[in-house]
């Protein structure tokens, strides 16, 4: 069996409908099985504890993890870092994420089958976007393991590594 932390074992496409990448698991032709992520469980907790926004900070921290406030503003991935900041207005947000569509799409469908760690950034950020923080912090947090994966410097634990990360960050934030 593949392993569940390399991208080995995914393929993405992009549904238009909900416009996210979907994360297709190749062992069984399914979409991944969101509740059995590590993470999963944390999130839904720190949701009924606290807040959609702190789950949404969790998901802006996964995006902070890739560089993402290096890029250069008029790239998509810039854009998209300016507006999954808490002060966007929800409009803007939504103009952005439409916006970023063509590049999400190119993402998820050439970029990450070819180990692009830009295309693993920039669906990281798209992710934020989504418009339930469950959502957004699931599948920022999936990217974000892809990011690691695509880097120079990954090594076999390199996902477990950032896993443990995302999960040390959720338990932090529900004893704040």
């Amino acid at each position: 069996m593949i392993p569940d932390d390399t991208v080995d074992r995914y393929y993405y496409i992009f549904d238009s409908r909900e416009q996210r990448a979907l994360v297709m698991d190749r062992t069984t032709g399914q979409e991944y099985a969101w509740d059995e992520a590590p993470q999963a469980p944390l999130i839904e907790h720190l949701q009924r504890q606290r807040s959609d926004l702190v789950v949404r900070r969790f998901a802006h921290w996964c995006a902070r993890q890739t560089g993402a406030a290096s890029a250069p503003l008029h790239t998509t991935t810039g854009q998209l870092w300016t507006a999954v900041h808490p002060t966007t207005d929800t409009d803007t947000l939504e103009r952005v994420r439409a916006d970023a569509v063509d590049d999400a799409v190119l993402a998820a469908a050439v970029g990450l089958p070819h180990r692009r760690r830009d295309a693993a950034r920039l669906l990281t950020l798209h992710a934020c976007t989504h418009p339930t923080a469950r959502r957004a912090a699931l599948d920022a947090a999936h990217m974000y393991e892809r990011w690691v994966e695509f880097g120079p410097e990954a090594t076999g634990t390199a996902v477990q590594a950032a896993r443990q990360r995302q999960v040390n960050w959720l338990l932090d934030a529900l004893g704040a």
